[in-house]
């Protein structure tokens, strides 16, 4: 027992407190800076790549690893699903009402789509599954909820939520901001439908640490030149409401710079922290673990920016965990990986 608390566990903890503190930085940068979605994953997966370059040749030169046969297929796959994964969770964070005690727990609805595909795939959950996306499909609703329901049909609120995604012009500015931010966090859930089943590849013929850092630094370099291309074919903007406005942390906030150099440091971290727990235990858990990520969002998100609701969203994160851990246990993302190869990926 306790080397599965030092060898998984407290890795996998520090790993999800790593992403909740980035996920932190990522709001403040996006809303209290001038830098626009675009500019911001640029030059933060830029800093990251040069982080990861500066790891990898410290601990293993100029080697390349031993791979199985389909690696790169996989890390190109979870690359282009995180280009629009990684550009929704940025937009969201850059509107007013993407708080991240709201966002996160919807961004982490992937496993709740990985049900769904894996029905399509002929893959049936069972009865812990069921649960599981059931729990899921709850803490979603709790989130979406804005009010206690009191007749039936207010229950149809949450779907109602998407349907003024048509209607935007006819919307308040407040409404029109938590529209297009639950949208955008949902539609972040399903590009990460496709990331997972590749990153589940991308485990398993990774083989050992070395070639899972390899094939994370290829990818967040990749991501750099992806959206610098964008930046520089489309580039986008944003308005700064209040930039007078100060973080009640100002000691965090001195340049824009050393905030992306931050982020750089906390994603490989995270990589650092959690990937190696993989030749410890299932990849289940460590999916399953690494959820956890989602209250410590919720609990910063009320910490540093006293965000609204939070006893509401932090039952509805406990549900969403919940049927995470129910799914995982069920190995549907693992049968979906598996089922996935034999279409030559």
């Amino acid at each position: 027992m306790a080397t599965f608390w030092l060898t998984v566990l407290l890795p996998i903890l520090g790993g999800a407190l790593v992403i909740g503190f980035f996920n932190i930085i990522k709001r403040y940068i996006m809303q209290r800076t001038t830098v626009t979605p675009l500019q911001f994953l640029t030059l933060s997966f830029l800093v990251t790549a040069i982080v990861f370059a500066m790891c990898y040749y410290t601990l293993w030169g100029v080697t390349m690893p031993a791979l199985l046969p389909g690696f790169w297929v996989a890390v190109f796959g979870t690359t282009i699903a995180n280009v629009f994964i990684q550009f929704f969770n940025a937009k969201a964070a850059s509107i007013d009402a993407g708080e991240v005690s709201l966002t996160a727990p919807l961004q982490a609805m992937t496993p709740g789509l990985i049900t769904v595909l894996a029905i399509l795939l002929g893959e049936y959950p069972g009865r812990i599954g069921i649960i599981g996306i059931t729990l899921m499909a709850l803490g979603s609703y709790v989130l979406l909820f804005k009010k206690t329901p009191e007749k039936w049909y207010h229950y149809l609120n949450p779907l109602r939520r998407l349907t003024l995604l048509f209607k935007l012009r006819q919307l308040s500015p407040e409404e029109r901001g938590a529209t297009i931010v639950v949208s955008l966090a949902l539609a972040s859930a399903c590009m990460g439908t496709i990331g997972l089943i590749f990153d589940g590849l991308f485990t398993r013929r990774g083989i050992n640490m070395q070639g899972l850092a390899l094939g994370a630094m290829v990818e967040v370099g990749l991501l750099a030149l992806a959206y610098m291309i964008w930046y520089a074919y489309k580039p986008d903007s944003k308005e700064i409401k209040n930039p007078e406005k100060k973080t009640i942390y100002p000691l965090l906030a001195y340049t824009t710079l050393g905030l992306l150099v931050l982020i750089g440091i906390f994603w490989v971290a995270h990589i650092f922290f959690v990937n190696p727990t993989y030749n410890n235990t299932l990849v289940a858990y460590v999916g399953t673990l690494k959820r956890l990520q989602i209250l410590i969002s919720v609990t910063l998100g009320f910490l540093f920016f006293k965000e609204k609701d939070f006893k509401k969203r932090i039952f509805a994160a406990l549900l969403i965990v919940a049927g995470a851990i129910l799914i995982s246990m069920d190995d549907l993302p693992g049968r979906v990986s598996t089922e996935i190869q034999t279409w030559g990926f």
